[in-house]
C-alpha cells in the first residue's frame, strides 16, 4: 500500500501550480499525504479488514523550516473508528529516529540502548540503527521482522538511496552489491553495454 501511495502521490505532487510562487513547506506535503492515505486506507479496510493495516513514513529536509523532519503514518483507533493518523517528528537532531515494524517497544530500547554505548570495530555509533535491525533481521528466532536492509541519506540535496557492499562470507573480503535485498548479479548490473552505478555503502 505504501508503493502505492507513492506512485498516485508522486504525480500529484510534481503538478502543484501557485498563482503566487508558493513553495510547500514538508508539514503541507505530509498533510496531503495524510488526506490521501486515509481514503486509501477507508478504501482498503472495507475490502480486506485488518490485513488493510499497514504504516509509511514521509521524510527529507523541508527547505521552508531548514528542518530535518519524518511524518509517520500509521492506522489508529479514533473515536472506536480505526483511521490513519500522523504523528510529526520535526526538526530532527542527531541520535533521533523514528522505527517502523514490528516490535516497536523492543527495537525502540535496543536503539537507544545503543546510541548511548560507545562505537565498536565494524559498528560505528553513527550507524548502529542499521545493525540493531540487521540483528533481528538474522535472528531466525523473530518471525515477523525480516526482509533485508535498504540505506540511503537524507539531506539538503533530497534521497539518495545507496546500495550495499556486503560480504560473501562474513569475515572474509569477497564482497557483493545488493539493493533492495537483491545482489547485483550481472544481468541486473548490466543494462545494454551500461552498468548500473551509483553511490554505494558498506
Amino acid at each position: 500500500m505504501g508503493q502505492n501511495a507513492y506512485l498516485a502521490l508522486a504525480p500529484l505532487l510534481n503538478n502543484l501550480i501557485s498563482p503566487t510562487s508558493y513553495i510547500p513547506s514538508l508539514a503541507d506535503i505530509a498533510q496531503h499525504a495524510l488526506a490521501y492515505l486515509r481514503l486509501t486506507f477507508d478504501g482498503y479496510k472495507e475490502r480486506v479488514g485488518p490485513r488493510a493495516v499497514f504504516e509509511v513514513a514521509l521524510f527529507g529536509f523541508c527547505h521552508r523550516t531548514n528542518q530535518l523532519s519524518v511524518f509517520h503514518y500509521i492506522p489508529n483507533r479514533v473515536n472506536g473508528i480505526v483511521t490513519m493518523t500522523c504523528t510529526p517528528h520535526q526538526n530532527m537532531k542527531d541520535k533521533e529516529f523514528v522505527y517502523l515494524g514490528d516490535e516497536k517497544r523492543r527495537m525502540f530500547s535496543s536503539i537507544t540502548a545503543a546510541f548511548s554505548g560507545d562505537s565498536v570495530p565494524g559498528r560505528p555509533l553513527s550507524r548502529i540503527p542499521r545493525y540493531i535491525i540487521q540483528d533481528r533481521i538474522d535472528d531466525e528466532s523473530c518471525k515477523t521482522i525480516g526482509g533485508d536492509l535498504q540505506l540511503g541519506i537524507a539531506d539538503k540535496l533530497g534521497f539518495r538511496p545507496f546500495t550495499i557492499c556486503k560480504p560473501l562470507v562474513k569475515g572474509q573480503p569477497a564482497a557483493y552489491l545488493s539493493y533492495l535485498g537483491r545482489e547485483l548479479t550481472a544481468d541486473i548490473a548490466h543494462v545494454g553495454e551500461a552498468i548500473v552505478g551509483g553511490p554505494s555503502i558498506v
